[in-house]
C-alpha cells in the first residue's frame, strides 16, 4: 500500500500543474521536435532509444529523451527539474510530439504527459482527462516491450497524412 502522504502530494501536483493548450494530430512532415518518455527500468530502453533515434533521423527531427533513473525522481514521483527564471520558457515549449512508452501505473510519465507543451501527444495507457491525442493500447493480458510499442506507434504515425 502506498503512503497516503505520497498519494495526496501526487493528486495536488496533478491538479496544480498541467498544460491547457489544445493539442491536435500532426503528420510526420509537420513534426520537427519530439520528446520521448522511456521507462529506464525496462530492459529494452537502450534498443528502443536507438530505434527511435534512427526513425526520426530520416525526417530531420530533433529527439529528446526523458529516461529517469531512481535519483532523478523526487519523493512523490515527479522529476527533479531546475526552476525557471522569470521570462524563461520551458525546455519543451516548442515540442511538436510527445510520446510516452511507459506502462500503466507510472506517475512520472503521467505527470510529464500532462505538463508537456507538445502539440501532439501519443501514449500507451489511457489517462483520465484525455491527455493523449492517440492511445496505442497493448493486447489484453500482455505488457509488450517498449520496442514493440514504438513499432505500433511508428506504423500509425506513417499513416497520418
Amino acid at each position: 500500500m502506498e503512503n497516503p502522504l505520497v498519494i495526496l502530494a501526487r493528486k495536488l501536483a496533478l491538479r496544480r500543474k498541467f498544460d491547457v493548450e489544445p493539442t491536435r494530430i500532426l503528420p510526420l512532415t509537420s513534426i520537427h521536435k519530439v520528446t520521448v518518455f522511456l521507462d529506464s527500468f525496462d530492459a529494452d530502453a537502450d534498443p528502443t532509444r536507438r530505434l527511435i533515434t534512427s526513425f526520426f533521423r530520416n525526417y530531420d527531427t530533433e529527439v529528446d529523451f526523458i529516461c529517469p533513473q531512481k535519483w532523478d525522481i523526487n519523493w512523490f514521483g515527479r522529476l527533479k527539474k531546475p526552476r525557471l527564471h522569470a521570462g524563461e520558457k520551458p525546455k519543451d515549449a516548442d515540442d511538436d510530439l510527445f510520446i510516452s512508452l511507459a506502462g500503466p501505473g507510472n506517475f512520472t510519465a503521467e505527470y510529464e504527459a500532462r505538463c508537456s507543451h507538445a502539440k501532439f501527444k501519443v501514449g500507451r495507457v489511457m489517462l483520465p482527462g484525455n491527455v493523449y491525442d492517440i492511445v496505442i493500447t497493448d493486447a489484453p493480458n500482455t505488457l509488450p516491450r517498449q520496442t514493440e510499442s514504438f513499432q505500433n506507434i511508428k506504423e500509425f504515425l506513417l499513416k497520418i497524412k
